[in-house]
């Protein structure tokens, strides 16, 4: 069977100099710039925060203006404690109040100490 295919001639390959042990002596050209644009760094998101009132680390997820959609946690958990941080009152209620009786009524019992 014969084999039909042929393969042509390429012409050679031109460099930039034709002559390879030549070096270019043109002077580089920079690359084209555009005017400065001021790009603002981009918020980590989410954030981290401390609350140093509160002894908190919050998370808080931005968007892209960089408003808070998101913390955790909420802005109404964050409010609750800060109320009760400012009044530091014992919790009120029936199972709260057992358990201060029980825990001063146990205080009461315990043995004097003066080993008579």
């Amino acid at each position: 069977m014969p084999n039909e295919i042929s393969i042509g001639s390429v012409a050679a390959a031109s460099g930039a100099s034709e002559n390879a042990m030549e070096p270019d002596t043109r002077p580089p050209t920079p690359p084209s710039r555009g005017p400065p644009t001021a790009t603002a760094a981009p918020l980590p998101n989410p954030q981290l925060r401390l609350d140093p009132a509160l002894g908190l680390v919050v998370i808080e997820f931005r968007d892209a203006n960089g408003i808070i959609t998101t913390s955790i946690p909420t802005q109404r958990q964050l409010h609750a404690y800060r109320i009760w941080e400012q009044n530091r009152s014992p919790p009120t209620g029936p199972h709260q109040a057992q358990q201060r009786e029980a825990t001063q009524s146990a205080a009461s019992r315990k043995p004097s100490g003066d080993g008579a």
